[in-house]
């Protein structure tokens, strides 16, 4: 820990708090010469950064709010770091110089060297001490067809890297090839030769990273340039990065020491990292207290952990952060795109977590980013992102509901209530146009200056806008007149179909014309806002509220559009849905344009400026057919979409490790006795397994009816069973199933992927029912509007790919053996239920009454 960093921290520290802080003592003198050794030091400077300074490729922003490259060089950014460590933060040591005495009469004997004054910018560039970065080459070929100058791994060398002396068996010590895993990996390395996308299921076993990352790696360092990885979940995210992607780095520095190891980066979004000007903001005004269920929280133990962290870390993001978020709130430490600085903030470039990360990655073989931020790219038309042209999404059965998330429109009550409050208000903490006019005020000595002047008009404005907006929020309210109570109130959120006929009605009529005046007074606040801007421009001191200012001014002119979108122009090419809460003092209702043809947009502009795109995933095929999801993402609509497909199945043998029984005497859901049965059933299989259950529900109600009536019964034979009730920690239960093997869980959406219970943790799954979307939803109506077959083309395949992502939770490793129970008696009453059981991971089927799956399963478990 450098010492100046060490009185900093004993400075903000109550005395009743300096046992914590001696800690950071320990390493006080280990870093001592190395703090003045570093004064003079930064990442950027040498061949490398003067190679690259006419690259323009910079993080910026564009007119949608959203950082994307610009004009300014990637050297200024890379530079920034230059003379810090000894010039320091102007402001910074001004401050520091300011509270010196205090400093000295604050800090321990032991932890108040005179000489030593703290200051962000030399902490940064202490850690970011040699630290590099060498761009890729940003686009060798046009994004479509083969291009002679790259140069792509042979089939030989994927044959090599997957034997025992190659770099899979040199990461492995009990490696063993598999036939599949190097299928998939040629495959992987044609598509990127040929320039072609490739859509793969692999099932559980294939070892699919590796089959996807060695061929990427190979690419990526053979031409200098940049490969792409997408996952859904960061637990995807973080395996790569932590453990899958060190392992195949180390092993290409053993094996071929003079090409060095792989790099690699993660890449998220803003508010996944730390804002040094925040923090530096919380340390300059000092240690503070809150108050957490009564109880104050000093923010002294937290904020010294955090500068710790800025201090250790390159650009790790928060999620390696471990503190009292009570204490130290994460909008506090992170700040979001249209709230940051950039340019004009002090830390702007390599020393920012943000900035710091988008050069990183402009410099690694392999970025592995979340579907989130790729998907956002492709909605901005680019610039989110580096230029990559060589694409791998994983866990891409979830491609199309990320892609429309990100592709669709809404009008959010509770954000524009929360704006309201804010430019209405007179607080200049809760206000920024108050702010600006305090600021201007103060400095012309209590005179009058244009910003003065148009700050107060645009405080107005604010005053007028607040008011226009709670008569739209209380018009959405009204559209609850449309909630058919069949839907049913036991859920406080209900989704309405915003269909032509809803559309000629006085009440939406009604909320059309509040939406109109609202929009009104919204343009009339972003000039208010674009004039302040502009006056503001030359300000000294001013940099924060001018960057506020803009990004309302964006946030507005952004609900302008969606609002004239879905209220007025109602484009063919969506759904439109009301999400309303049936409370009428929550002010959390939407109003959505859901995109209908996901696969069209991706057509258009992702697959038209890629080179390859593989997608994979254990669950991509219905009824062995990949169709489904070629329709979903836009795969074959094009030359540029042109896509292979390759299924391959589990390494394991499933057929022998997963049972999957059809209950032949329930009855069908909707039938009276369904419930009753479900519970009989609950309680038999918990007593023959002896636990270790997960059942998922599809229905709230239903799951918590079930545990009321099952839990005591199954207490009794000392089998504990939990719930997935309201306001449950997700984590917690997941935490709670891994610990005690015998513990059984009932469990909704958020449990049927992406759960991995290995051994005997997890013994069996039950699905009673099969997860159909609801026939009220938006997207289903719209589809059913338009598509006679709209079931059969939409809903059957979803639930056949959910049911299969329940399935997968059972069989995670090679010795792994359970049971899968299907409770739904359609599979054996409807035709459909025969696409549903092909298109499982095992052919083991039985059906068989309730009682004498129990009796069997108990049998098994004796033997």
């Amino acid at each position: 820990m450098p010492p100046a960093l060490t009185c900093e921290i004993a400075r903000m520290a109550p005395a009743d708090q300096w046992p914590t802080v001696m800690v950071f003592q320990a390493f006080e003198q280990a870093y001592r010469e190395e703090a003045q050794a570093n004064a003079a030091s930064a990442p950027g400077d040498g061949p490398a950064a003067a190679e690259h300074a006419a690259d323009n490729d910079v993080w910026g922003e564009d007119a949608a709010g959203s950082e994307t490259f610009d004009d300014v060089s990637r050297e200024t950014l890379s530079s920034d770091v230059e003379g810090a460590a000894s010039a320091g933060d102007s402001a910074g040591d001004a401050a520091t110089a300011d509270r010196s005495a205090s400093d000295e009469a604050a800090a321990p004997p032991a932890l108040r060297p005179a000489d030593l004054r703290f200051s962000m910018r030399s902490l940064r560039a202490a850690r970011l001490k040699g630290v590099d970065f060498h761009p890729k080459v940003a686009d060798l070929v046009d994004a479509g067809g083969p291009d002679a100058t790259l140069e792509f791994p042979s089939s030989e060398d994927l044959d090599e890297a997957f034997s025992k002396e190659g770099l899979v068996g040199a990461m492995y010590s009990d490696f063993e090839a598999r036939s599949e895993q190097l299928a998939m990996a040629q495959a992987v390395r044609r598509a990127f030769e040929l320039s072609e996308n490739l859509a793969v299921e692999a099932g559980t076993g294939v070892g699919k990273s590796m089959a996807y990352l060695v061929p990427a790696a190979l690419t990526a360092r053979n031409n200098d340039i940049t490969v792409g990885v997408a996952t859904k979940t960061n637990a995807l995210l973080d395996q790569l990065v932590y453990h899958e992607l060190p392992a195949l780095s180390d092993a290409f520095a053993e094996l071929d020491p003079e090409g060095g190891p792989l790099t690699f980066a993660p890449l998220k979004g803003f508010t996944n990292y730390p804002c040094i000007r925040k923090i530096e903001n919380l340390v300059r005004d000092g240690v503070g207290v809150r108050v957490v269920q009564k109880k104050e929280v000093s923010q002294a133990p937290a904020l010294a952990a955090l500068l710790s962290f800025v201090e250790q870390t390159a650009y790790d993001d928060v999620h390696s952060l471990k503190i009292d978020y009570r204490a130290l709130p994460r909008y506090l430490i992170t700040t979001k795109s249209q709230d940051c600085l950039r340019h004009k903030c002090p830390f702007y470039g390599a020393p920012c977590f943000v900035f710091g990360s988008r050069l990183q990655a402009e410099s690694a073989d392999i970025v592995v980013t979340n579907h989130s931020l790729l998907f956002r790219d492709v909605a901005a038309d680019g610039g989110l992102l580096p230029p990559i042209r060589y694409w791998i999404i994983d866990e891409a059965h979830n491609a199309e509901a990320e892609a429309r998330g990100a592709l669709s429109l809404e009008l959010d009550a509770e954000v524009i209530s929360g704006i309201a409050r804010r430019v209405s208000s007179d607080e200049a903490t809760r206000n920024v146009f108050v702010r600006a006019e305090r600021k201007a005020a103060s400095d012309a000595q209590g005179g009058m200056t244009p910003v003065v002047g148009l700050a107060e008009k645009a405080r107005s404005i604010g005053r007028d806008y607040a008011e226009k907006a709670a008569r739209f929020c209380e018009a959405l309210k009204m559209l609850l007149f449309f909630d058919d109570a069949k839907h049913g109130r036991n859920y406080e959120t209900v989704e309405l179909w915003i269909n032509p006929d809803l559309r000629t009605t006085a009440t939406f009529a009604h909320v059309r014309a509040t939406g109109a005046e609202l929009m009104a007074e919204s343009e009339r606040l972003v000039h208010a806002c674009q004039e302040l801007v502009g006056c503001l421009e030359d300000v000294s001191g001013m940099a924060a509220v001018q960057r506020e200012i803009a990004s309302l001014a964006l946030t507005l002119k952004d609900h302008v559009t969606s609002a004239d979108l879905i209220l007025n122009q109602a484009p063919e090419g969506y759904a439109y849905a009301a999400v309303l809460n049936r409370k009428k003092d929550k002010v959390v209702d939407k109003l959505q344009a859901l995109l209908l043809d996901v696969g069209d947009k991706m057509n258009e502009t992702f697959f038209s400026r890629t080179n390859s795109v593989v997608m994979t995933s254990a669950t991509l095929t219905v009824d062995n057919s990949f169709e489904t999801f070629g329709q979903a993402v836009g795969c074959n609509r094009g030359d540029a979409s042109r896509t292979r497909t390759l299924q391959l199945e589990s390494s394991y043998d499933f057929d022998h490790a997963m049972t999957i029984y059809v209950v032949e005497d329930m009855p069908e859901p909707t039938q009276r006795p369904y419930m009753k049965a479900l519970e009989e059933l609950v309680v038999l299989l918990h007593r023959a397994q002896q636990g270790s259950m997960l059942t998922l529900f599809t229905n709230r109600r239903e799951m918590e009816q079930c545990y009321e009536a099952v839990q005591p019964v199954l207490k009794q034979d000392d089998l504990r069973l939990v719930c997935q009730k309201w306001n449950v920690s997700v984590k917690g239960l997941r935490d709670d199933f891994m610990r005690d093997e015998r513990l059984s869980l009932f469990a909704l959406k958020s449990f049927w992927e992406g759960f991995d219970a290995p051994g005997s943790t997890l013994k069996g799954v039950i699905v009673p029912k099969l997860p159909f979307s609801k026939p009220s939803d938006p997207l289903s109506c719209e589809r059913a509007a338009r598509d006679d077959q709209a079931w059969r083309h939409y809903v059957l395949p979803a639930a056949v790919l959910e049911t299969k992502q329940a399935a997968g939770r059972l069989i995670r490793k090679a010795d792994d053996e359970g049971i899968l129970v299907l409770a739904d008696k359609r599979l054996l009453t409807k035709s459909y239920g025969k696409v549903f059981l092909r298109s499982m991971p095992s052919r083991t089927v039985k059906v068989l009454p309730m009682r004498k799956i129990a009796e069997e399963v108990a049998r098994k478990l004796a033997e």
